[in-house]
């Protein structure tokens, strides 16, 4: 399995491809800077489930065009937010073209699961939760999916812009828990920002690493590295010497801001490498040096 996890500033888009070519997109963020467009990169090209995450425009800016210049063969977004509930959310700060876009299939199709779905994408296998509009949030943020996409003996888990109460809901749930514990990387929460900690998903989850896709610091709340890096157990790093007596570095924490486009490349065994084409290679190699955790 090859993840990647584009550099899209503080927006989102992660593209899951499987070993027999299925392709999993988690939100459809864009990059205007440099520029990168999912619409331009995977222009033609077939998505087979494009997972809505959040329903807010930094999740969803690309949608009209990669909504016209690729295949989409399915769409899971929450399925108890349709279009009206999603436009009543909007009706203060309006909606751009995204967001749009997003009430617009939801009006077309309704809401929820839609297409030639599976959760088995070729091997990779997926499940979201969710919390529900109207009885648990009224707010994009909270009623985003939580993501667990599988292979083999590896688990990521990509939270959405769920926020700290969102997180205490979802854990109510016995079948959240049970799969909080299996998880290797996590892919933290509104971008790695404070409203998205929670202590009590981390009493269950301990992963190697944590990554953000975010982009420049603009926001104090953007100051969680610790937070997080305390409450992961670490991959080797072998962008950096060894300490002393010989005792590897290890690295925590990643971010897009800083790292670039992160790949990560899964083996059936749950062996996983990691990089990010702004930084030398370093790999983890799952289980293979003494002291790394085993499942």
């Amino acid at each position: 399995m090859h993840i990647e996890i584009h550099d899209v500033d503080h927006g989102g888009c992660a593209v899951i491809t499987g070993p027999a070519g299925h392709r999993l997109m988690l939100d459809c963020g864009l990059c205007s800077d440099r520029p990168w467009y999912p619409s331009v990169t995977y222009n033609g090209q077939r998505i087979d489930t494009l997972m809505l995450m959040n329903l807010d425009e930094d999740h969803c800016e690309d949608l009209p065009y990669l909504w016209r210049d690729c295949v989409v063969g399915a769409v899971v977004g929450n399925p108890t937010v349709d279009a009206h509930a999603l436009r009543a959310m909007k009706a203060e700060c309006g909606m751009r073209s995204g967001v749009t876009a997003a009430a617009n299939i939801l009006e077309r199709f309704g809401p929820g699961f839609l297409g030639d779905w599976s959760h088995d994408l070729g091997g990779v296998a997926w499940h979201v939760f969710w919390n529900r509009y109207g009885a648990d949030f009224t707010d994009t943020n909270n009623l985003s999916l939580a993501a667990f996409i599988r292979f083999g003996g590896f688990t990521i888990l990509f939270g959405g812009d769920v926020e700290r109460a969102g997180w205490r809901q979802l854990l109510k749930n016995h079948d959240f828990r049970a799969k909080l514990s299996t998880v290797n990387v996590y892919v933290a929460s509104h971008h790695g920002r404070e409203n998205g900690c929670c202590s009590e998903v981390f009493d269950i989850c301990r992963p190697e690493l944590v990554i953000f896709s975010d982009g420049r610091k603009q926001y104090s709340t953007q100051e969680t590295r610790d937070w997080y890096a305390s409450r992961a157990t670490g991959i080797p790093d072998y962008t950096k010497p060894a300490g002393l007596f010989g005792i590897e570095p290890v690295r925590k924490v990643m971010t897009t801001r800083r790292d670039g486009t992160i790949a990560i490349d899964v083996a059936t065994d749950g062996r996983y490498s990691v990089r990010g084409d702004r930084m030398e290679e370093f790999s983890s190699l799952y289980g293979l040096l003494a002291g790394l955790p085993t499942r």
